[in-house]
């Protein structure tokens, strides 16, 4: 569940929240990056190659957050009831 906190030009920020279980399936295109900051709980991401399983998994809690700048698509799963923000930027942004 996902709910629009501030539309900035450039980025986008959600506040989300994810009961345990949950699952989203998150894609990154070149140029654009998505960092997730949790407030309280946990989220784990994996990215599968095509053909072939995940072959590694990330987690954000809260006092790591997680930034994924590589491109391709990423499952998101609540390991644990989370709450906390989704920033992202927007492609064709320059720094």
């Amino acid at each position: 569940m996902r709910f629009d906190v501030k539309g900035l030009r450039g980025y986008d920020l959600c506040m989300f929240a994810m009961p345990r279980g949950e699952h989203t399936l998150e894609e990154v295109v070149e140029r654009e990056a998505v960092a997730f900051v949790l407030v309280y709980g946990c989220v784990q991401i994996t990215r599968q190659r095509s053909g072939q399983p995940a072959n590694f998994s990330l987690h954000a809690t809260p006092s790591a957050p997680l930034l994924l700048v590589n491109p391709g698509t990423y499952c998101v799963v609540a390991r644990a009831n989370s709450l906390g923000f989704r920033g992202a930027r927007r492609k064709g942004t320059r720094s």
